[in-house]
């Protein structure tokens, strides 16, 4: 039986284990690369030349600007109308290598430039900084330099548009086209991100596959060690030292009205998960059909059942079960094995099972009582109106 039940359990949690494996992989080779650049630490950008700047994850001490190329805008719209809009992220031209190496050099050097993106919650700082860098380029005064701001991202590649703004802001300052190409990197470093992404998403994505990789190996070796029926042994072992064996014989000889539910002399078996139920037949104490009927637009356009087994503390067991014969088999089999248990369902059954369980539970030993007198089934009610065992089984929502 419980060799059975591993693979039942296996091949139950095979799907979604192949699904979160796929997923991870996916995350992995979309955003693994990303991650590996983070953990390896970003490179420090003053020590770039203009030839190694392609794809580096850098920071950088961000303290003068040639200006601002572009802005982003974010627009909030409703109903197709806009309600506002915002600035969202800055493009500034920067120096390639920090301002220390044009200023402290001998040498004669044309200033080289990349952009640099700067998400919106950097702003009050870069307007600080944009105030500094025009009092710079009026004095060339290291002193009005006075605001710093360490940033981290990757840099990446101009797309066309951006470009296109890069370059017109370089024309406006009289670059020609020569100068353009020699002098302006068409790349631009965006704070905070990495080439997939921003830094927490990378890292999120990353972490997300890891869990996905670790949760289908826990569900994996479950299903192989039998994990999902740890709770089953324990139920039957705590019926007695030899209840484990007599379930697995019940198991196989039991009858299946239905693909992953089987019932036996002493036991109903839940193997439609990967986490096989177990329900002593003997602690049955009230099953009825339930019967769902889903409707749209006021027809009904399909109908599911469920079988609603309670057991003797009250706990209840539902079934999915794929049609109503199935159910009237389920029901017919379990009343016959089980003399104690009532079958069938009512309001007075119902309200008799929540607020007064004491009188619940002599009408089942009266009903066992007659059942073993007659072998069969007699009413103690001599109205059958007041029957609450003649009732439709089937409750209706």
């Amino acid at each position: 039986m419980l060799e059975k039940l591993k693979k039942n359990s296996l091949k139950s949690r095979l799907p979604i284990i192949i699904i979160m494996l796929i997923v991870a992989v996916g995350l992995l080779v979309y955003f693994g690369p990303d991650f590996i650049t983070w953990a390896k630490g970003p490179v420090v950008f003053e020590e770039l030349s203009i030839d190694e700047i392609d794809d580096q994850y850098v920071t950088m001490t961000f303290e003068l600007t040639f200006g601002t190329f572009a802005t982003e805008v974010t627009t909030t719209t409703r109903n197709g109308a806009k309600v506002s809009e915002r600035d969202s992220m800055q493009y500034h031209a920067v120096l390639v290598g920090g301002l220390d190496r044009y200023m402290y050099t001998d040498e004669s050097m044309y200033w080289e430039f990349v952009g640099l993106a700067v998400p919106s919650r950097y702003f009050d700082t870069t307007e600080i900084i944009d105030k500094n860098s025009d009092e710079f380029f009026e004095t060339y005064d290291l002193r009005a330099l006075d605001t710093t701001m360490q940033v981290t991202g990757q840099i990446l590649p101009m797309d066309e548009k951006m470009l296109r703004y890069y370059k017109s802001f370089f024309r406006s300052a009289d670059y020609t086209d020569a100068e353009f190409e020699a002098y302006c990197a068409p790349y631009y470093i965006k704070v905070g991100s990495l080439s997939r992404g921003s830094i927490e998403i990378v890292l999120l994505m990353n972490a997300v596959a890891v869990l996905l990789i670790l949760g289908a190996v826990f569900m994996l070796v479950k299903a192989l060690t039998g994990g999902y029926q740890r709770k089953l042994i324990k139920t039957l072992k705590a019926q007695g030292d030899m209840e484990l064996e007599r379930a697995d014989v019940d198991f196989s000889s039991a009858f299946e009205p239905t693909k992953g539910i089987k019932i036996g002399r002493s036991y109903l078996f839940d193997c439609t998960s990967a986490k096989t139920k177990v329900i002593p037949l003997r602690q049955i104490a009230w099953a009825y059909t339930h019967q769902t009927n889903h409707q749209k637009y006021g027809r009904t356009v399909s109908t599911t059942y469920n079988s609603m087994i309670y057991t003797e503390d009250k706990k209840l067991h539902q079934l999915v079960i794929p049609s109503k014969a199935i159910c009237d088999q389920i029901m017919d089999d379990l009343s016959k094995k089980c003399p104690a248990g009532i079958f069938g369902y009512s309001d007075q059954l119902k309200q008799m099972f929540n607020k007064n369980y004491d009188e619940f539970t002599r009408l089942r030993r009266q009903k066992e009582a007659e059942m073993n007198q007659t072998q069969g089934f007699n009413s103690a009610y001599a109205d059958p109106n007041q029957d609450p065992f003649n009732n439709n089984p089937y409750q209706n929502i």
